[in-house]
C-alpha cells in the first residue's frame, strides 16, 4: 500500500486497538472487582464475552502491524506463533459468538418463561454451559492451528484449496453466523414480543417496602420492565454490530461456497473487513455503557474511588514530606 492509504489504516486499528482493549478491561475489572455483580447470571456472561473479546484484540495484532507499519505481509512473529495466533484469534472469536448466543437464551428463559428463570438460570448452570462452549469452540477451531504456517515469509493455510477444508468452511459459516442468525432474531423477536406487549401482572396491590415506606406493585414491576427492555436493547446492539462487521467477509465466502463465483477483493478491503472485525470487539464496551444503568453506575463508582485513592495518596505523600521537613528543620535547629 501507498503513504497515503497505510497512515490512516495505521491510525484506524492503533485506535481500534486501544479503544477496545481498554473498554474490555474496564468490564473485566467493573465486574469481576464487585461481588454484587458476580451474582448475576447476567454479569457473569458478559465477563465472559468481555474476556474474549479481549483476547481476540490482542491475538490480531500481529495480523495487521505488519501490512499497516511495515507495507509488507510477512509474518513478523517467529514461525510457531503462525498457528498460535491463527487458532486463538478463531477460539476467542467463536467464544465471543458462543457467548452471545448462551446470553440470548439465558434472557429468553428469564423473561419468557420466569417461572424456570430461578431453576435453569442458575450460577452454577451458567458456568458450566459457559465452560462446555470453551472446550467446544477450542476443538472446532483446532483445523487452524494444525493447516496454518509460515511458508516463505507469510502465515498462510496450507490446506485452503483442499475439498475439506471448503466443507470445513462451509460448517463454519453454519455454526457461527447463519444458525445463530436466525436463533437470535427468532428469539429476540420473542423476547420483544412479551416485553413490549401489555402484562396483565403490572397492575397490583401497594405494598410496604423494607423502609416502610409504600410503593406499589405495579411501579415496581414497571421499573424491572422498563431495565429489562433496556438489557434487550443492548443486546441486541452488540449482535447487530457483530452481523454488520462480519457479513461482507461472510457473502464473500458464500459466493464461493454456494454460488462458485471467486470474488478478488484488493487488498486494502481484507484490511477493512479485519478493522470492521475488531470494531465488533471494541464496540460492545461502548454498548454496555450506552444502554446498562448499572454498569455506568458500577464505571462511575470505579472511577471515582479511584480518582480518591490516588488523592489520598498525594495527600499521605504530601504529609509525609511535611513531617519529615519539619523534623529535619527542628534536628537544625537543636
Amino acid at each position: 500500500m501507498s503513504v497515503v492509504v497505510s497512515i490512516p489504516f495505521a491510525g484506524l486499528f492503533v485506535i481500534l486497538s486501544v479503544v477496545g482493549i481498554i473498554g474490555n478491561i474496564v468490564v473485566i475489572y467493573a465486574i469481576a472487582g464487585d461481588r454484587n455483580m458476580r451474582k448475576s447470571v447476567m454479569n457473569i456472561l458478559l465477563l465472559n464475552l468481555a474476556v474474549a473479546d479481549l483476547a481476540n484484540l490482542i491475538f490480531t495484532i500481529p495480523e495487521w502491524i505488519s501490512p499497516v507499519f511495515f507495507e509488507s505481509a510477512d509474518w513478523i512473529l517467529p514461525s510457531l506463533m503462525c498457528p498460535v495466533c491463527r487458532y486463538l484469534e478463531c477460539v476467542f472469536l467463536f467464544a465471543s459468538i458462543s457467548t452471545q448466543m448462551i446470553v440470548c437464551i439465558e434472557r429468553y428463559i428469564a423473561i419468557v418463561l420466569p417461572m424456570q428463570a430461578r431453576r435453569m438460570c442458575s450460577r452454577r448452570n451458567a458456568l458450566i454451559t459457559v465452560l462446555v462452549a470453551w472446550i467446544f469452540v477450542a476443538c472446532f477451531a483446532s483445523p487452524y492451528a494444525v493447516f496454518h504456517s509460515v511458508r516463505k515469509t507469510t502465515c498462510s493455510n496450507t490446506a485452503g484449496k483442499s475439498t475439506w477444508w471448503q466443507r470445513y468452511k462451509l460448517t463454519e459459516f453454519l455454526a457461527f453466523y447463519f444458525i445463530p442468525c436466525l436463533i437470535i432474531i427468532g428469539v429476540y423477536t420473542k423476547v420483544a414480543r412479551v416485553l413490549w406487549s401489555k402484562d396483565p401482572t403490572l397492575s397490583g396491590e401497594e405494598t410496604r417496602s423494607c423502609l416502610g415506606k409504600k410503593k406499589s406493585t405495579s411501579s415496581r414491576s414497571s421499573d424491572a420492565l422498563r431495565t429489562r427492555r433496556n438489557v434487550v436493547k443492548m443486546l441486541i446492539a452488540c449482535v447487530a454490530v457483530y452481523f454488520v462487521c462480519y457479513s461482507p467477509i461472510q457473502v464473500i465466502f458464500l459466493s464461493k461456497a454456494a454460488l462458485n463465483v471467486t470474488i478478488h477483493p484488493p487488498y486494502e478491503f481484507i484490511l477493512l473487513m479485519n478493522a470492521l472485525a475488531m470494531t465488533c470487539s471494541a464496540s460492545n464496551p461502548l454498548l454496555y455503557t450506552l444502554f446498562s444503568t448499572k454498569f455506568r453506575r458500577r464505571l462511575r463508582d470505579v472511577i471515582y474511588c479511584s480518582a480518591i485513592v490516588e488523592s489520598d495518596a498525594k495527600k499521605t505523600y504530601v504529609s509525609i514530606n511535611n513531617t519529615s521537613i519539619t523534623a529535619a528543620a527542628r534536628a537544625s535547629f537543636n
